[in-house]
């Protein structure tokens, strides 16, 4: 599906996999959603154009995360409730690394999949609750803002060794990636730009 061949620069194959993935999660049903109503989150986060407001909500953490506070997460989630807004975030995340890695290539981005058969699964994590990141999770001195939707959890996880590190390579300080960055760039890289975003996922 995901063909670098064309870039600039020589991109790792486990990236190609983990997008490919990803782009099948984006396209099947979710947790709160199914894979049309997915892939229409992902057409109103690049586009905009929608005017209900978890399509709205997308396209402000799309296009300007740093933007993002508590005000605008509540205000989707009393709308559509918390399942669909934490599956939103989800989804627009992982669609903005796909999107940033692209545009950073100076290649166009990917054009979305098509939408997979099937409802959401409810599949939905019982007995969390609202904390400092706006969305019911779990205890914890670093709880996991998607908890509440598992498969986004995964998901993420999917994409996020290829893109950054793997929790299990996250614990050794001396992690090189080859071809890649050293553990001190990495986290130079990752550092700047959640300090730019003002994240708080």
């Amino acid at each position: 599906m995901f063909d670098f061949t064309d870039a600039p620069v020589m991109v790792r194959s486990d990236l190609e996999r983990a997008f490919d993935a990803e782009w099948r999660h984006l396209a099947g049903p979710g947790g709160s959603m199914s894979g049309e109503q997915r892939v229409g989150i992902a057409v109103a986060a690049r586009s905009g154009g929608a005017d209900n407001a978890l399509a709205k909500f997308a396209r402000h953490l799309y296009d300007d995360p740093a933007s993002v506070g508590e005000s605008d997460v509540r205000a989707a989630a009393d709308t559509v409730g918390d399942p669909k807004t934490v599956e939103t975030i989800g989804l627009v995340s992982r669609l903005s690394a796909v999107d940033g890695f692209h545009t950073v290539l100076g290649m166009a981005k990917p054009p979305l999949p098509q939408p997979g058969p099937g409802s959401a699964t409810g599949e939905i994590q019982t007995g969390l609750k609202r904390r400092s990141g706006h969305v019911p999770m779990p205890p914890g001195s670093i709880p996991f803002s998607l908890d509440l939707v598992p498969a986004e959890g995964w998901a993420l996880m999917e994409i996020h060794g290829p893109l950054y590190m793997t929790p299990e390579e996250m614990g050794d300080p001396q992690f090189n990636r080859s071809p890649g960055l050293h553990r001190p760039q990495m986290e130079l890289v990752a550092a700047r730009t959640s300090l730019i975003n003002e994240c708080f996922y």
